[in-house]
């Protein structure tokens, strides 16, 4: 009687299984992460660093020759913040002598840590709710200093918070009419009537003041030349003197997006 063995096993059919088992399961898991992080309702978390500057010189007051800084910043901060998804932001006066102003309020955080289970949007909703009233605030102690408005040191201050490194974002609101009076410098009195008159006013301005650190900052104004909104020619000669030494000199971005 002739036996018949048994055909024999390949040797690899069972290392292949395994390595196909091991692959399905790496696919189930990888496509339940993408399941669990597509379904999650967590928005990421704001990283950008932004400053206010409020104006609380005479020109601030609610009035028919004022910008009513109040009113602005009530219209336009907290968009703003939301806007520019702003997490750390800083706060600066302008007063007669913004540098050594004692006005101040601290720096906040708009994104807070919080609990899993929190409502991230709602915190930061409350938050700018926050910020506002601390611009207020600011407003408010910056109005009971000796009347002036040192626009150039107000952006000096808040340039203290801005991160270092070239390419780290910074956005900044400037609420003012930028109508620089300080004890030394009223912008009114300079001659700006040409090219050279204003490179000449701004070297000596900037030569006694010193030049704010804001060099790739985005600057948004709210308030600008609102004294001159009646007087085109006036408010060309204050639009090109602005925008030579904030864009030609300082190296910053002027952004009209909040103007008013």
């Amino acid at each position: 009687m002739t036996v018949h063995s048994p055909a024999p096993e390949h040797s690899g059919a069972p290392r292949r299984r395994n390595r196909q088992r091991a692959l399905s399961a790496a696919l189930v898991l990888a496509l339940a992460s993408a399941v669990t992080a597509c379904g999650s309702d967590e928005p990421s978390r704001y990283s950008r660093t932004c400053g206010v500057v409020v104006d609380g010189s005479g020109s601030a007051a609610a009035s028919r020759t004022g910008f009513d800084a109040e009113a602005k910043l009530k219209a336009t901060l907290q968009k703003f913040l939301s806007d520019n998804k702003c997490r750390k932001t800083s706060f600066a006066p302008i007063t007669k002598v913004s540098e050594a102003s004692k006005c101040q309020v601290s720096p906040l955080d708009l994104d807070p840590d919080t609990s899993k289970t929190a409502d991230r949007e709602r915190a930061r909703t409350t938050m700018r709710a926050v910020a506002l009233s601390n611009a207020l605030k600011l407003l408010r102690c910056a109005q009971k200093e000796e009347p002036g408005s040192d626009v150039l040191g107000g952006l000096s201050r808040i340039a203290l918070s801005k991160p270092s490194g070239d390419d780290v974002s910074f956005d900044v609101l400037v609420v003012s009419d930028f109508d620089q009076g300080d004890t030394d410098f009223r912008l009114g009195r300079q001659d700006l009537s040409t090219a050279a008159s204003r490179r000449t006013v701004i070297d000596g301005f900037l030569t006694s003041h010193g030049t704010p650190k804001l060099s790739g900052a985005d600057i948004y104004p709210v308030g600008y030349g609102m004294k001159y909104h009646t007087d085109t020619s006036h408010y060309e000669r204050f639009n090109a003197f602005w925008t030579e030494l904030l864009e030609g000199r300082v190296k910053a971005h002027v952004d009209t997006t909040y103007r008013r």
